[in-house]
């Protein structure tokens, strides 16, 4: 890092689904990544070529941080930074200026507070006109004071390193069978998850040509999620992942993506792939705007989930390609 920039990553606490994104951030800009977290700390070493990592626990890094850097860059909005921060800062007389960097493009919000908690951050990176379009109307974009475009930063730095991604994932799936990603979010407060009745049923159907990876989310820890894990966790031709970070590795391989309301379903759209989402809730697929992205693929109601392999089988895999590619625009410019 250059001694002028004074500038960090920062993770703090247990949130091991922002990596993916302040990781690659971070690495790209040569900055370095604060966590306080020694199994994040782990994972961004192994996984995120050229990042420095700077472990720091609970105690120490309000210090450290507030005398070492002037500038951070988090997913956390400026309220939570203050909680933790605001102390060490007026002991320092210093000001430290926090850049809100987003960890995905996820539908979800539009039904419950969540881009609101922006409305005290003065600075913000986006990927696209459509963050632009849901900061505003969330009245979490007018008080910035600089808003940045950064685009599918995140593709950017798997491309720089390709090679070393590839290799990892091809070590993980080496076998010449299709695969299928699903990607189920996290129970939050909109229930948007499909993973507690959909991931049986995916698991017990799916058909010989078929290789399944299930990308379970961080906050997918409870114990019906065990219950399900421990019941299939030796099922031929089925992969969980837990412990794994980087998404586009495992989305290069992917032929086909069945996801719900995860933010990886935006992330599919550059690979321009069939795509297929579980509605778990019935949700009205033309006037439910948290079902926008279900727009680039086939939806499903959980009476259909039984059958879901006949209908990718069945699926005209080009007409929506024209829907992904203007949304993948929409989205990251």
């Amino acid at each position: 890092m250059a001694s002028d920039i004074r500038a960090a990553g920062l993770i703090y606490g247990q949130m091991a689904h922002h990596l993916d994104h302040v990781g690659p951030f971070c690495a790209l800009i040569e900055i370095p990544l604060i966590v306080t977290e020694e199994e994040i700390a782990s994972l961004a070493r192994k996984y995120y070529p050229g990042l420095e990592v700077i472990y720091w626990d609970y105690i120490q890094v309000p210090h450290n941080l507030v005398q070492q850097f002037d500038t951070i860059f988090s997913s956390m909005p400026r309220p939570l930074f203050e909680d933790v921060f605001f102390l060490p800062m007026k002991l320092a007389r210093k000001e430290i200026s926090t850049v809100w960097l987003p960890h995905g493009n996820s539908d979800k919000g539009h039904a419950s507070i969540f881009m609101e908690g922006l409305q005290h951050d003065h600075y913000a990176l986006v990927y696209g006109k459509k963050m632009i379009d849901f900061l505003q109307e969330k009245k979490a974009f007018q008080q910035l004071k600089s808003c940045i475009t950064i685009g599918n930063f995140r593709y950017t730095y798997y491309l720089k390193n390709k090679a070393f991604y590839d290799a990892l994932a091809e070590q993980l799936l080496p076998f010449d069978k299709k695969v299928i990603l699903y990607a189920p979010t996290w129970k939050d407060k909109e229930n948007s998850t499909s993973f507690y009745e959909a991931c049986s049923i995916l698991i017990d159907n799916l058909p010989e040509q078929y290789h399944l990876v299930i990308k379970l989310h961080p906050n997918l820890n409870d114990l019906e999620t065990d219950r399900i894990f421990y019941r299939y966790e030796n099922a031929p031709r089925v992969l969980f992942l837990k412990d794994w970070p980087p998404i586009y590795p495992l989305l290069n391989k992917a032929a086909i993506y069945i996801g719900d309301m995860s933010s990886i379903g935006y992330d599919f759209l550059t690979f321009n792939r069939p795509m297929f989402f579980l509605n778990q809730n019935n949700r009205d697929l033309l006037h439910d705007r948290g079902l926008f992205l279900h727009q680039a693929g086939v939806s499903l109601t959980p009476e259909e989930y039984p059958q879901i392999y006949t209908i990718i089988e069945e699926e005209d895999k080009e007409h929506l390609s024209a829907i992904r590619q203007e949304i993948y625009s929409y989205t990251f410019g």
